[in-house]
């Protein structure tokens, strides 16, 4: 069997029998992470409970904004959750029965399983060893040996961006479209041609999408959005986020007010004013909470440096990034990984591991005959890999109770 992996979710649910052990969790348990809501945050969300709308508002459209304002993106439509996301996405860009959709194996599966939804066939590319992210370098020769896919989406892991300029070139040269997966790095950037560009912004994608899960860099408890500089796509994501419908003033004029069409076969998909009152909240606090992920990581950049039991992650994560995870792998492999895992969560320290290759799931394996050794880099990579606690809201003295007991654990058994 592998690595037991523990979610926050799953930790917090040990200690919820009574209010002694919710205590317990608040004062002691250490998530990989965790939200950090606050007052303000609080009073936006029971302002909105006083408003007309509950739903798909307003709220919505001035989260949006702010959104478009973050990226630069033109175009912004909010929706239920990331997957909701990808979801809309891959529908907005027509991927159906016999289309190929590529994505890297080191991801949720949400990134895989949007292609399927739409009757296309998911099939992936390995990563690059040092960025974790998909290798444009792989994404080419599949290009070369195959017929061109519909769509790729590369993920941005653990905050750093994947090299989208490079990708960029190759859908130019193969004609295929782009969809940033950019829920790990809401507030991160990228450089090139000596020009920053922001996570989201779809300067070299078709699409992007953001997570707001509460281990995300903002939340708004659930939630997504796709963002995009494409007018005709953003009508279209509108239109799936509320069942297919369209309303258009040449209908209502002709029949009545009363008057739409569903011209395509969708979910419902819209988010409430609740949770954007939270997200517009929380996206006026990114620069504190992207600086006090910055210093955590530098923290344990300056702790773990010329330690030849540990492999760091990549540098940027401390300096254009604004980091999601913290990604260590252990020189040793799997067996180290295990033992120090199960010795953290004795301590009430509840580390995750991100992630299992998509292609080893079932589904995948069932279906497609995808095997081990298929993507050799996210093989090795899941064999060794651990996430540390990184959020906001982890006070110095569990940082400094985490690193003694990483080291002493470290000492035992690496």
């Amino acid at each position: 069997m592998g690595c037991i992996v523990f979610s926050a979710a799953f930790a917090y649910s040990h200690f919820m029998g009574d209010n002694q052990s919710k205590e317990k969790w608040e004062s002691k348990a250490i998530p990989y992470g965790r939200q950090w809501v606050s007052p303000e945050d609080i009073q936006a969300v029971i302002q909105t409970l006083e408003a007309p709308f509950l739903t798909t508002g307003p709220v919505a459209e001035q989260f949006e904004d702010g959104l478009c304002d973050l990226t630069g993106a033109k175009y912004a439509v909010v929706c239920t959750n990331g997957t909701a996301a990808l979801h809309l996405s891959c529908m907005a860009l027509g991927v159906g029965p016999g289309d190929i959709g590529l994505t890297t194996p080191n991801s949720f599966m949400a990134s895989a399983n949007c292609i399927e939804l739409c009757g296309g066939q998911a099939d992936f590319i390995d990563i690059d060893p040092v960025s974790l992210c998909l290798c444009p370098d792989k994404l080419e020769q599949y290009c070369r040996n195959h017929p061109p896919p519909k769509v790729v989406i590369p993920v941005d892991f653990a905050g750093l961006p994947a090299d989208l300029p490079a990708i960029r070139a190759l859908a130019d040269q193969y004609g295929f479209a782009v969809i940033e997966d950019a829920a790990h790095s809401i507030g991160s950037e990228y450089e090139f041609n000596g020009k920053f560009y922001a996570c989201g912004s779809c300067a070299h994608t078709d699409l992007a999408i953001f997570s707001f899960h509460p281990v995300k860099t903002i939340t708004t408890g659930e939630g997504g959005a796709v963002l995009t500089n494409d007018k005709d796509l953003a009508a279209r994501l509108r239109s799936l986020r509320n069942h297919g419908i369209v309303k258009m003033p040449e209908f209502t004029s002709a029949v009545g007010p009363w008057y739409h069409e569903m011209q395509q076969l969708s979910l419902n998909c819209r988010i409430t004013e609740i949770q954007c009152a939270l997200g517009i909240s929380q996206l006026g606090r990114l620069k504190e909470f992207k600086e006090k992920r910055q210093e955590i990581v530098r923290r344990y950049n300056r702790t773990f440096s010329g330690d030849d039991r540990l492999i760091l992650p990549h540098g940027n994560l401390e300096k254009t990034a604004c980091p999601h995870l913290y990604p260590i792998q252990f020189a040793k492999g799997r067996k180290v990984r295990k033992q120090v895992h199960q010795f953290l969560i004795d301590q009430e320290i509840f580390c995750q591991v991100h992630y299992i290759p998509i292609y080893r799931q079932p589904y995948y394996s069932d279906k497609y005959g995808y095997q081990k050794g298929k993507c050799p880099n996210a093989d090795t990579y899941y064999s060794r890999c651990l996430s540390l606690p990184l959020f906001p809201a982890l006070t110095e003295a569990k940082i400094q109770f985490f690193i003694e007991k990483f080291l002493l654990a470290l000492d035992c058994y690496a």
